[in-house]
């Protein structure tokens, strides 16, 4: 085997190493374009935090109503 065809297969594993990189970079665009940002929680299906103290469910409620305002 030749000198030539062992930098022919060298050149051809690079252009394959650099077009797989390029197509899983494009299928990462796409995915993070086609992305919804997740999945939406229903914090009204949520369970009820029983273990707050009075003290803290006054803080939330508190701090619901300054995020409604």
């Amino acid at each position: 085997m030749g000198r030539s065809q062992e930098t022919f297969f060298k050149k051809q594993r690079e252009k394959n190493r650099e077009r797989k990189k390029r197509e899983k970079l494009e299928k990462k665009e796409n995915r993070r374009a086609a992305s919804t940002g997740g999945s939406e929680i229903d914090w009204d299906s949520a369970p009820e935090n029983k273990t707050m103290t009075k003290d803290e469910m006054d803080q939330k409620a508190q701090n619901r109503q300054e995020t409604k305002d």
